[in-house]
């Protein structure tokens, strides 16, 4: 299996860099959704209106020998998958004829994504030199047919295209379908939500596929089975990414290849599906001319419990994990206090770690970290244990209960560590407060009669003990 994804690897390239070399000018095919979705709005603008400014709008920049043609979907009839429609074939672009057809578009009907494609590439077939095939869709396919295998057929038998493929405003997580048509077809997936990013990424559609460059194999791998991870590619020393995709857990895109100028990049893999989307880094890595570098990025994780009790019995808390020595947290979660939860569980890359418990049951929620765990291998267990007492604190007149604000607070730091109110009613007066044992000194200040003076004494709070105080007028 290895070996063959080796070869599927090796395979892709070698089309893709066919492809640019044999590049000499510039022929576009834009494929175009105007299935009814397209009547959804983005940022308070319809689909279908954002599409046709944005893309008009790089026709007019492309250079006058520009070779264009327009294919379109769903614009004629409901419920019809065969309403696919050549608006103009590739030809010397006519950038008034292509405005005309756009802005006629009125959207209704189905997204046959596969069809749509097999009218594209007998288009295409037709021509004799490279051309970038521009998919922009806002759907998955809602018809028959695989568009992936029809494009990886199409360029086994040698059709000289790329294509590229723009979702517009999805929100579906799995968009395997549509990263695995810009794989086949050498080119690239990139999202859109807004017209800023839809120019962007038109833009990015028609530069030309870099001659003489390499290819960037990435294979995403959870203890060695696929798995979904986020890829970024960044030429060296440039913040702006280079190649963007994702894997998923399918073996049409995972490995995910890219084809790269030549040059030294930098691998950025982030598994979206793993607690706190751990990112492995990959610097200097070298693209080199009609070769491939396979990089195999594997997410094994280690295992961590954390045991949190008060006063032997289980206690709620927030574990945080941060990389050892900083504040960067890593995962996050809740202790609760039923055993289903607590231990708290996680599961990380192998490494470094600073535990963080910081209670919820006790007043002043103190912190207990546990700092340089090693994290990999054989399972950790790490446990932690809260000592507390309970001080309880009323309010009353002449026998009557009243209503005042209670403060609590610490006699070795000076900080207030707790505050309520007691309210008149037997429920609430005495306040009772969970506090870490020690030396505190509360204050009691009536709210009604508003003219009492102030109460102050001290007490102290023992482990697993309850003292209770009451301020007398």
């Amino acid at each position: 299996m290895r070996k063959n994804l080796l070869l599927l690897a090796l395979f892709l390239c070698l089309f893709f860099q066919t492809n640019a070399q044999s590049a000499t000018s510039q022929n576009v095919l834009f494929v175009l959704d105007a299935s009814g979705s397209m009547w959804q709005k983005l940022e308070g603008e319809f689909k279908i209106a954002t599409a046709k400014a944005v893309m008009q709008k790089l026709v007019d920049g492309l250079p006058a020998d520009t070779r264009a043609g327009l294919v379109v979907y769903g614009h004629n009839r409901k419920s019809d998958c065969k309403d696919i429609e050549t608006l103009l074939p590739i030809n010397v672009l006519d950038k008034k004829t292509f405005a005309e057809k756009l802005n006629a578009l009125d959207p209704k009907g189905m997204t046959p994504i596969a069809k749509s494609l097999e009218h594209a590439l007998a288009l295409i077939e037709k021509e004799t030199a490279p051309v970038t095939c521009i998919l922009v869709s806002d759907g998955l396919e809602t018809c028959e047919g695989n568009a992936c295998e029809i494009v990886r057929k199409a360029k086994a038998k040698g059709v000289k295209i790329t294509v590229h493929v723009i979702g517009f405003g999805l929100a579906e997580k799995d968009l395997s379908a549509l990263e695995c048509i810009a794989q086949a077809g050498g080119g690239q997936y990139l999202p859109a939500n807004n017209a800023e990013e839809l120019s962007e990424a038109l833009e990015k559609t028609i530069e030309q596929p870099p001659v003489g460059g390499g290819c960037l194999s990435v294979k995403t791998t959870l203890e060695g089975k696929p798995m979904d991870a986020v890829v970024k590619v960044f030429k060296k020393g440039e913040a702006k990414e280079t190649a963007f995709g994702r894997t998923y857990e399918k073996p049409e895109t995972n490995p995910r290849v890219m084809l790269l100028p030549a040059g030294t990049y930098e691998l950025y893999v982030e598994a979206i599906q793993l607690d706190g989307r751990p990112k492995q880094i990959f610097k200097d890595l070298a693209i080199k001319g009609k070769d491939t570098l396979f990089q195999i990025v594997d997410f094994g994780q280690g295992t961590v419990e954390v045991l949190v009790t008060r006063n032997g019995n289980l206690s709620d808390a927030v574990v945080t994990l941060y990389k050892a020595g900083t504040r960067a947290p890593v995962t996050q979660t809740r202790s609760y206090t039923q055993a289903a939860n607590n231990p708290a569980k996680f599961k990380v890359l192998p490494g470094a770690y600073d535990v963080e418990i910081k209670t919820v049951e006790i007043a002043g929620s103190p912190v207990f970290r546990i700092e340089n765990q090693q994290i990999g291998g054989v399972p950790l267990s790490l446990k932690h244990n809260y000592t507390s007492g309970e001080l309880s604190v009323g309010a009353r007149k002449g026998g009557e209960l009243i209503d005042a604000v209670l403060m609590v607070y610490s006699k070795t730091t000076g900080k207030e560590v707790a505050r309520g109110r007691t309210y008149t009613a037997a429920t609430t007066n005495p306040k009772s407060f969970t506090l870490e044992p020690g030396q505190y000194r509360a204050e009691v200040a009536p709210v009604n009669p508003k003219d009492l003076a102030k109460k102050t004494f001290e007490v102290e709070v023992k482990a697993g003990e309850a003292v209770s105080k009451m301020a007398e007028w």
